[in-house]
Order: structure tokens, then sequence, then C-alpha cells
């Protein structure tokens, strides 16, 4: 299991979702937390390189990377696809 670390950016973003969007997010991010090798880990290029995106609805992302020593899941970004990238 990993502890969840939310960037304050991020939790500007989930404050600011729709809350039937915001209520769908917190799942996939327990879990995600819950277990990390179960979920598709979408490796980004470019200027997210080192970050993963996470697709929550059809169309929000969650940007977030892992330390695994310290096991956290660190998110950095919530948001619309068109807006996150």
């Amino acid at each position: 299991m990993y502890t969840l670390v939310m960037d304050p950016r991020a939790e500007l973003d989930l404050a600011r979702l729709p809350p039937t969007i915001a209520r769908r997010v917190r799942r996939r991010l327990e879990r995600l937390c819950e277990n990390p090798d179960d979920e598709h880990h979408k490796a980004l290029k470019g200027k997210h390189k080192g970050k993963f995106s996470l697709r929550v609805a059809k169309h929000y992302r969650i940007l977030y990377s892992f330390d695994k020593r310290a096991r956290e899941v660190i998110v950095h970004q919530i948001g619309h696809r068109s807006k996150v990238y």
C-alpha cells in the first residue's frame, strides 16, 4: 500500500472539479494507492517526463509520479485533458 501525497496545485484542481468527477477521482486514487500494480500507468514524455497519466471518466486525467522508496504516490495535477497536458 502506498501513501497519497497531493501537490497543492492538485488539491486546488480537485476542489474545482464537478462533485461527481471529484468523487470518481478520489476513488481512482484510493485504488491506485491500494495496489498500484493493477493499474495501467501511461508514461508521459516531454515536459512531463517522469510522470504518469491516469484516465478518469472520459476526459479527465490525473498526473502523478511514484516514490518507490518512500512508497508514495505524488499527485501533481488533475483536470480536463485539454488543459492538463
